[in-house]
């Protein structure tokens, strides 16, 4: 069972880093750390507002 989700883990993980480290090639960290501090204040916002309890 271990040795099942290790796998099953790994088949999904490896392909994210490569994409990644290729995104990141092209894209400056810069920009990528702009966005996602935008998508954690724009997070921050929603949960402040509790938002969830609309869905």
């Amino acid at each position: 069972m271990i040795a099942g989700t290790t796998i099953g883990g790994m088949r999904a993980n490896v392909p994210a880093v490569f994409l990644g480290d290729k995104i990141a090639r092209k894209v400056s960290m810069t920009l990528i750390h702009a966005v996602a501090s935008g998508i954690f204040a724009v997070l921050g916002q929603l949960t402040l507002f509790n938002v969830g309890r609309l869905f």
